[in-house]
């Protein structure tokens, strides 16, 4: 018979991450796409420490596809009032569009108050409450797993399903248009207004002068911007078009 081990979750994060500042922000950095695939977005990483004010966020950061702000907040210990209120002050000093609260255990008063927020703040802004866990097997290495408590309603189906409305918090991705064959890895893409070209690979990224980069980062380089509508500043060459053109007619013939 096969042998299985034992799954056990490590209650206290503190035996892994030490400190949250000197321990968990370096490693979340560093690790960013762990937390990127539970929320369904490419988080590019801006700083981390950032300054707002007087206080300083762990981490700010952008969507690498649509360049809107997410700021992310750590805690290693049971949710607070003290975070809550950072995580609004945070909000309002970088103009966030997506606030992401990372805790170890989610009070039920809490889970309520981000529930609250959702619900009747600015459709254009979402809150995130996200509990991080942590599980070995026998010896093993300690693998984190983040578990979404609280997001906006209808989060991540919005995000993934193809559909001609525009207006929604978040449009299909790079990963989707590859998926759909309306651009394909090698395509050459252009920037808007610079003589810039980048070679599409097929995790979504793109290559420049053979280093691999998100289109975000490669847009920013070139514009000197905080934020670039990265759909529209990226062309494909072979056509003409940016793939936010390419994207919203895909969406509009399939959604008829």
């Amino acid at each position: 018979m096969i042998e299985l081990g034992t799954l056990k979750e490590i209650k206290d994060l503190r035996e892994v991450w030490p400190h949250e500042a000197r321990d968990f922000t370096p490693w979340l950095a560093k690790n960013i796409g762990v937390l990127s695939e539970t929320v369904g977005i490419d988080i590019l990483i801006e700083e981390t420490e950032s300054s707002v004010g007087d206080f300083n966020v762990d981490i700010f950061a952008t969507d690498a596809d649509t360049g809107k702000k997410i700021i992310i907040e750590n805690q290693l210990e049971e949710t607070d009032h003290d975070h809550l209120g950072k995580l609004i002050t945070y909000a309002s000093g970088k103009s966030a569009d997506l606030v992401i609260w990372l805790v170890r255990k989610a009070r039920s008063e809490h889970r309520a108050a981000i529930e609250w927020l959702n619900n009747h703040t600015d459709e254009r802004i979402g809150f995130i409450l996200c509990e991080i866990k942590l599980f070995k097997i026998g010896d093993s290495e300690p693998a984190p797993k983040f578990e979404i408590i609280e997001q906006p309603n209808d989060w991540v189906k919005e995000m993934r399903k193809p559909s001609g409305s525009l207006e929604r918090k978040a449009l299909p991705k790079i990963a989707d248009m590859l998926e759909w064959g309306v651009v394909s890895a090698g395509d050459i893409l252009t920037a808007k207004g610079y003589d810039s070209e980048s070679e599409l690979l097929a995790n979504g990224h793109v290559s420049v002068e053979g280093e691999e980069m998100s289109m975000l980062k490669w847009l920013k380089g070139l514009t000197g911007w905080q934020a670039v509508e990265t759909y529209k500043f990226a062309i494909q060459k072979s056509s003409g078009k940016s793939l936010s053109e390419i994207r919203k007619e895909y969406m509009e013939k399939y959604n008829e």
